[in-house]
C-alpha cells in the first residue's frame, strides 16, 4: 500500500506545474478492452509456440492540460492488464502482469473531431500470475529482478515504452484507438539472453466529466 500511495504522491506532484500554465483543464475516467501480447527476441520456445493475444482491460484517470485551441498535455493514471498466451504440449497456457500505468503525451487535434497522441508511459508491476486451461488454477509469479532467489523472480518492477492513439471526440466522451509499445525487457536478470517487451492495442472509451477554463472558472 505505501508504494501504491507514494506513486500516486509523485503522479500528483508531477502534473502540479502544468496547471498554472494551461487554458482549461480536463478531468476524464477512462475504461479500455485491450488485447496485449509480447516482442521476443533470442526467447525459448515457451514465448512462441503458438503465442497469441491475450485480452484484457485498463481503467483510471486522465488529464488534460489544454496550452492553445490545437496543443495539450495529457496525463493519466491506470491500472492494466498486460501478457500472452502460448499453447505448451496441446495446453494453453495464459500469462497475466498487472500494471499501474502512467502515460504522458502531446495531444494534437486534427480536423473534424480526430485528435492523435503520443508520449512515453511508465509502467509499475504489481502482480504476475499464469493460468491453464486444464486446471484453472492460478500461478503466481515474484517480482523484482533477483533470480538466483528461490523462487526466482519472473517480472521487472518497471516498464518503459511509448504510448500512442488516436481519438474521435463525441461532446464529452472520446472514443479511441490506442497503440502501446514496450522498450523495455521486463524480464528479471536482463533475461538471461533473451528480451521481452510489452505489446498492446486498446479500445478506449474517456468520459472526460470536469473542465475548468482558467478565466472563467466554470464546469
Amino acid at each position: 500500500m505505501t508504494i501504491k500511495v507514494n506513486i500516486l504522491k509523485f503522479f500528483l506532484l508531477l502534473i502540479s506545474p502544468f496547471f498554472s500554465y494551461s487554458n482549461n483543464i480536463k478531468l476524464g475516467l477512462f475504461s479500455s478492452v485491450n488485447f496485449s501480447t509480447i516482442s521476443a527476441t533470442n526467447s525459448n520456445d515457451q514465448f512462441n509456440n503458438g503465442k497469441g493475444f491475450l485480452p484484457g482491460y485498463d481503467f483510471g484517470l486522465s488529464f488534460e492540460n489544454e496550452f492553445d485551441s490545437d496543443y495539450s498535455l495529457v496525463y493519466s493514471i491506470g491500472y492494466t492488464t498486460r501478457g500472452y498466451s502460448t499453447d505448451q504440449l496441446g495446453i494453453r497456457i495464459k500469462s497475466f502482469s498487472k500494471y499501474l500505468e502512467i502515460p504522458v503525451k502531446i495531444h494534437y487535434k486534427l480536423i473534424n473531431g480526430f485528435a492523435f497522441q503520443a508520449g512515453p508511459y511508465f509502467g509499475i508491476a504489481l502482480k504476475e500470475f499464469i493460468t491453464n486451461n486444464i486446471s484453472k488454477s492460478k500461478s503466481y509469479g515474484k517480482i523484482g529482478n533477483n533470480i538466483y532467489r528461490e523462487p526466482p523472480d519472473t517480472l521487472k518492477r518497471l516498464d518503459l515504452g511509448v504510448q500512442t492513439a488516436l481519438l474521435y471526440n463525441l461532446n464529452k466522451f472520446d472514443l479511441g484507438f490506442v497503440l502501446t509499445l514496450g522498450i523495455l525487457n521486463t524480464r528479471p536478470g536482463g533475461g538471461i539472453g533473451s528480451s521481452v517487451r510489452n505489446l498492446s492495442t486498446q479500445i478506449r472509451l474517456i468520459y472526460n466529466f470536469w473542465k475548468i477554463e482558467k478565466d472563467e472558472k466554470t464546469l
